[in-house]
């Protein structure tokens, strides 16, 4: 088990609390104060206190851009990567605070609550005082709290390889998704379909019934293979986080869904790289495995 300690000894963790800091972060200041937090709204939410929701830090001012400028600090500083282990529970408190208090909320603000909430006893035992610092050794730390981090490790691939199995596999109960028809639907919706542009660049394979089948399959197929990623080799994990990586930002480019690709992407590197050796290495890691079927492919037609 201690090679579990080496995840304080690299980026990766980092990297992963970066993008879910960045998405929330983008989302407060690129989206209208009023839009967020409209006073109608507030002024329902405390006059309905009950239970976890007196955490929210949000409910604590009469002023609401107090915690709003509270959330934007505690953010930059996770960001910058300041003492992972007192910044984690800041992280969580604020990303549980701003979703439970936003009149409008997504998938990616969902998930970031959860993630965060269990990176917590992962973080704590981090003892550097910036968590983009590399380190040649790993830290010396209990075995037993080690094993209680790599559990909870273990618990958030858990929770994600479960997030995609529901997302396949409830497509299955859907009727416009087992004819192949349901992509059509999404692409030109009026509220939530593509751009005029993207319509007019690929408006024509989600006009064919063989492409468009083909696309509302492979997003079926890909979020069921996700799911199956958790019990695959690490190079197999690579080729599917490149996968997802480019599916959700197809999303953002079709759907607009920004925030949600770039809280999605910090999900996906805690569920496909290795944690116990830098970023920049899993990065070299993936080109190689890409680099190794490219050659592969290529030979193959040369037969």
């Amino acid at each position: 088990m201690s090679y579990f300690s080496k995840i304080y000894a690299t980026n990766v963790l980092q990297f992963a609390r970066f993008f879910l800091a960045f998405s929330l972060l983008l989302t407060l200041i690129c989206t209208p104060f009023k839009d967020l937090f409209p006073e109608f709204h507030i002024v329902k939410l405390k006059d309905n206190l009950r239970e976890l929701s007196s955490l929210n830090y949000y409910l604590w001012f009469t002023n609401i851009k107090i915690p709003y400028v509270i959330t934007l600090f505690i953010l930059t500083l996770v960001i910058l990567g300041v003492y992972p282990r007192f910044l984690s529970i800041l992280h969580w408190w604020a990303t549980y605070s701003t979703f439970y208090t936003m009149f409008i909320i997504e998938g990616g603000d969902q998930i970031s609550v959860i993630i965060t909430l269990l990176l917590v006893p992962i973080c704590i035992l981090d003892k550097r005082s910036f968590g983009w610092i590399k380190l040649s050794n790993p830290p010396c730390i209990n075995k037993y709290l080690l094993y209680f981090s790599y559990t909870t490790f273990i618990v958030i691939q858990i929770q994600l390889c479960m997030l995609y199995l529901n997302a396949g596999v409830a497509k299955l109960s859907v009727a416009e998704w087992v004819d192949g028809t349901a992509i059509y639907y999404w692409f030109n919706n009026n509220i939530f379909g593509a751009p005029e542009y993207i319509r007019f660049l690929l408006g024509s394979l989600f006009t064919n019934g063989i492409t468009v089948s083909l696309i509302d399959w492979s997003v079926i197929i890909l979020e069921i293979m996700l799911f199956v990623s958790f019990f695959l080799e690490q190079k197999f994990k690579y080729i599917l986080f490149f996968l997802a990586f480019i599916f959700h930002f197809l999303i953002f480019l079709i759907h607009g869904l920004g925030t949600f690709w770039i809280s999605m992407t910090g999900c996906l590197i805690l569920f496909c790289f290795n944690p116990t050796i830098s970023f920049e290495q899993n990065i070299d890691e993936m080109k190689k495995i890409f680099s190794y079927y490219k050659n592969h492919f290529v030979s193959i037609l040369k037969i």
